[in-house]
């Protein structure tokens, strides 16, 4: 299986992440450069409007 990383914006900052789940519109990463806020209140995972995604194949 392809691992599907991406990266994304949120709130103005620039975040990397690896997909762990894809629903219609959005999807499930798993952070991999977290701030204080998604590592203290969204622990790392965050869902984002693929809109707002590149997806990146590795």
């Amino acid at each position: 299986m392809t691992e599907m990383k991406t990266v994304f914006k949120w709130q103005n900052e620039e975040f990397k992440g690896t997909i762990e789940k894809e629903y219609e519109n959005s999807f499930l990463i798993s952070v991999s450069n977290p701030n204080e806020e998604l590592r203290d209140k969204y622990l790392n995972r965050i869902v984002i409007s693929k809109k707002e995604c590149l997806v990146i194949t590795v």
